[in-house]
């Protein structure tokens, strides 16, 4: 009888914690939900040709001037690099029109972000 009790309970908590891991497993699912859903509201600005705003970091590769989006973290080509002459490397926050073809970017503004939203980045 001892027995047939240590057994149910062992088959209990392995149930228990099966499910407790596909829930944890499943939990992952609202951040990706989130990208693929900021993925098709650029895509859908790109095809219209509208300009959306886009949070991200500045860099410089190779001698060539890219936009990293804070969002999926993709990074994108600048085709009018002197418009973010002087922010190499800063958290800004631009106003752009996206090109799917050649996956570039062409920035109308920008603003640089304040150093507390740059740490929490």
């Amino acid at each position: 009888m001892k027995k047939l009790v240590i057994f149910i309970f062992a088959l209990a908590l392995s149930f228990s914690l099966s499910g407790f891991a596909q829930n944890n497993s499943m939990g992952n699912t609202s951040s990706d939900k989130k990208v693929a859903k900021a993925e098709k509201k650029e895509a859908k600005a790109a095809a219209k040709g509208k300009a959306i705003g886009l949070s991200g970091w500045v860099k410089s590769e190779d001698g060539k001037t890219v936009f990293v989006n804070d969002k999926d973290k993709q990074t994108w080509n600048v085709s009018n690099p002197d418009a973010l002459n002087g922010h190499e490397g800063h958290h800004v926050k631009v106003k752009a029109n996206i090109d799917e073809s050649n996956h570039s970017l062409t920035v109308n503004s920008v603003k640089m972000l304040r150093k507390s939203k740059q740490k929490k980045s």
